[in-house]
Order: C-alpha cells, then structure tokens, then sequence
C-alpha cells in the first residue's frame, strides 16, 4: 500500500471495465490504478490513464511492486487459474461475479487466498446499489415485518457475436442464469436468508447467438418459510424496467418500480399509501461503492461482505437452477459436494 491508498491493478479492458472505470476515478483517495492488461493491447491503453502501465500478460501484471490487489475482469472460465496465481502471488483478489463457472474452482479459490492470506472478494455490485442497501436497512429495521414473498426480475437484450464468449455456455458457465441471474438470485439471499428448495424452468429461443438459456422463471422456498419467485430474460428488446422488485412483509410491502418506495399500514389498520425512500448514497449502480468497500476491507482488514463463501453459496443457488431444470424435479439445498 502507499500510504493510505490501495494500488490496484485492472485484468481484463473489455465491456464491464467501463464501469469499474467510472468507479476508481471517485475513489482516489483510497484506491491508485497503477496497470491495465489485457490481450488486447488497444482495449489496455485505451483503459490507462496518465501513469498508469500497460501490459498484455496477467503474469507480468503480478510481478509488479506497486500492485497491491487485482481486479478480475475477464470471462468466467479464466476466473480462477488467474485469481489463483494472484493469491500466490500476495495480491488481493476483487473478481467478477460469478466466482466461477464451478464450485471445485471456487473452493479452490477460496482456499489459495485463505492460504495466501489475502481478501477475496467478488463483485456482486448489486448489493452496494443504492436501492438494495436502503432495502437491507429497511429489512434490518423491521419496517416491514417478516417478508412471506419476494419477487424479483430482469429484462435485456443480450445479442452477442457467434464466437463471443457470452454465447458460450462452458467460458460463461451456463446462459442468462449464470450471466446476469446470478445477481438477482444473490440479491434474493441476501434479504431473505438462504433458499431450501427450488424449482426451476429454463428456455433457449434461439433468437441469437447465446448457446445458453436466455429465459428463466425460478420458484423458490426459503430456510426461513418465505417463498419467492426471479423470472429473468436476455431476449427482450422492448421492457417496461430492466430490473424490478417486490417485497411482500407482514406489516407493509416495498417496491422499486418508478423508485424504491414502501407502503406500511395505517394507525386504523388499513393500507397505507405508497412513500418514496431516501437513499443511502448516490451510486446506482454499486460499481463504486463495491470497489470502496473493497478497498476499505483491504485497508482496514474488514471481512468483505461478498467473499468467496458468500459467492460459493450464490453459485451453488445458480447449479441448482440448472439440475432442477435438467431433471424437471424440485432441488433440496445445500447441494451435496461435487
């Protein structure tokens, strides 16, 4: 570290690198850029700022004195073997969701940073969104009694080239689930507590070059007795929101379509309007503030809210996803060990 800043350095220019871009240039006070690599030299330099070095090869990239931690921003399949030698290495470890496209690579993560002694943690931005850190403090708060329900959904359009990565499932590690689901699913854990059991159907419509499911409606039961539902698609080009949310609790009901806002019942016991809810910061996305926590973990030797086991368990979510739509049956959690 210098002083009371984080070096980090970015593996992997390519699309979501704008974003962790954005991010670090808020944050200079805690974290320095010091290198970009990738294998593409002109996605590299067009990442760098002034000062900041340039490389093709991850290898290179941990050799570095001035490189405390790495960001991991490549395709799934290449999380490991490079996070892997960045432990080895003694380099702190923020990767890209999902931890891996299995959970033997996962554990093998988790246990090269443990025996490194090193923070491993993946970027699962959606918890540090604005919208879902005043949902987990309204939930922390009681504001609206035990949730019985939840809901949650994702719309895109995801068109990749043929001979992209996204379009394969083994780099992606399965399709629109394991891209984009896992988010919604990990959001769903972390408000509700771990999921018993799920029921799942997936779809491939073959209305582009994804080789993976690119719909999925997911049934789920809680530990805790509450039930919930994602659905979640690739292959919409028109959608009323991209992402939306419902929570149903015993004493009131929170939302985010055209805001996040929560409706609680009033003194004569009937439904209350719904109100608008002041936010925690003014990150939407959860790029920054991932990355400050992140760096404050490492500085300040905290336990990052997404570690490797907490990306282990979303993992395991996501595998169940796949085997109950594979076999048609309902899936009991905790999956036995692979």
């Amino acid at each position: 570290m210098a002083g009371n800043r984080l070096r980090l350095a970015l593996i992997g220019c390519g699309g979501i690198s704008g974003a962790h871009l954005a991010g670090l240039r808020q944050l200079g006070d805690i974290v320095e850029l010091t290198a970009v690599c990738d294998v593409n030299p002109e996605a590299a330099r067009a990442a760098a700022g002034p000062r900041v070095a340039v490389h093709e090869r991850y290898e290179e990239v941990l050799a570095r004195d001035d490189v405390d931690a790495v960001d991991v921003l490549l395709p799934h399949d290449l999380h490991a073997p490079v996070a892997i030698a960045a432990a080895a290495a003694g380099k702190h470890i923020l990767c890209e969701k999902p931890i891996a496209p299995t959970r033997a690579e996962a554990r093998q993560m988790i246990q090269a940073a443990e025996q490194a002694g090193v923070k491993l943690m993946i970027a699962y931005c959606e918890r540090y969104a604005s919208t879902h850190q005043a949902v987990r403090a309204l939930l922390d708060s009681g504001a609206i009694g035990r949730v019985h329900l939840a809901r949650i959904d994702h719309n895109q359009w995801v068109a990749p080239g043929a001979d992209s990565w996204i379009a394969d499932p083994r780099k992606l590690g399965g399709g629109t689930v394991a891209g984009s689901g896992t988010h919604r699913l990990d959001l769903l854990r972390w408000f509700n507590g771990d999921v018993a059991r799920v029921a799942a159907f997936t779809r491939h419509t073959g209305m582009t070059h994804l080789r993976g499911e690119d719909a999925a409606v997911i049934s789920l039961e809680f530990v805790n007795g509450a039930i919930g539902e994602m659905t979640i698609t690739w292959s919409c080009r028109r959608f009323p929101w991209y992402e939306g949310l419902w929570l149903y609790g015993e004493r009131g009901v929170i939302h985010n379509i055209g805001g996040l806002q929560i409706s609680r019942p009033k003194d004569d016991g009937s439904a209350g309007d719904f109100e608008p809810v002041p936010m925690p910061h003014d990150d939407a996305s959860g790029f920054r503030e991932e990355i400050r926590h992140f760096a404050t973990c490492v500085l300040e030797d905290r336990r990052p809210l997404t570690d490797g086991t907490e990306a282990l368990r979303a993992l395991e979510l996501v595998e169940a996803v796949y085997r109950s739509a594979a076999t048609k049956q309902v899936v009991s959690l905790p999956l036995s060990e692979d």
